[in-house]
């Protein structure tokens, strides 16, 4: 959010020093609204005592006026226990991010935050030290289920520069989730690393 309020600082600055003397009075408002739905599985595979390997898959969803993009991640680091404390490193990492979905690949309960659904199919990239980079297409199935109470947050920001200025309110809504996944038709089980979010920010510029 702080990135978008310096950007229209700098399109604010820019407009006010062509601005007619018509505009100069103008109290233009811009209003964003996004979401956030995202989930995390974590599974361990035992290679001998003390060493295990563990594997991280990350789903978010992101939407915004603009559309809706997704992002899904995958780690697979090599872990050991030495005096009690876990030490891992990580041996590959893949990635994968599509621009846009559709309403029958993603769905969201905004208004209650009660549940999210997602269907759809990506293509990673992975990443091997000193091995070449090799892509693979994985579809995910994830469903997201709002557990607990919603909790608020928001606030009030001001910023003024010469002639110009800025309020800016914003609020967010947030719920912690129980996700359900699968990877190609395996199970990722259960995680309760998942959270349903919403944000609403409102900008107003003041000139002299």
């Amino acid at each position: 959010m702080r990135r978008t309020i310096i950007a229209m600082v700098v399109a604010g600055l820019t407009a006010g020093l062509t601005a007619s003397p018509a505009l100069a009075a103008s109290r233009p408002h811009h209003r964003f609204s996004g979401a956030d739905v995202t989930a995390a599985w974590q599974s361990k595979t035992r290679l001998s005592p003390g060493r295990f390997e563990l594997t991280t898959w990350f789903v978010g969803v992101f939407t915004s006026s603009s559309g809706t993009a997704s992002q899904v991640v995958k780690e697979v680091a090599k872990c050991k226990v030495v005096s009690g404390h876990q030490r891992c490193r990580v041996v590959s990492y893949s990635a994968g991010l599509r621009r846009s979905l559709t309403a029958a690949q993603f769905t969201f309960d905004r208004k209650h935050l009660t549940a999210a659904h997602l269907d759809a199919t990506y293509k990673l990239r992975t990443f091997i030290p000193r091995k070449p980079a090799r892509t693979f297409r994985v579809r995910i199935v994830a469903n997201w289920s709002g557990t607990g109470k919603i909790s608020r947050n928001g606030g009030v920001d001001n910023f003024r520069s010469g002639c110009l200025r800025f309020h800016d309110t914003f609020h967010g809504r947030n719920r912690p989730a129980t996700a359900t996944g699968s990877v190609n038709g395996k199970s990722l089980g259960s995680t309760k690393h998942a959270f349903l979010s919403t944000s609403t920010d409102v900008t107003v510029e003041h000139r002299c």
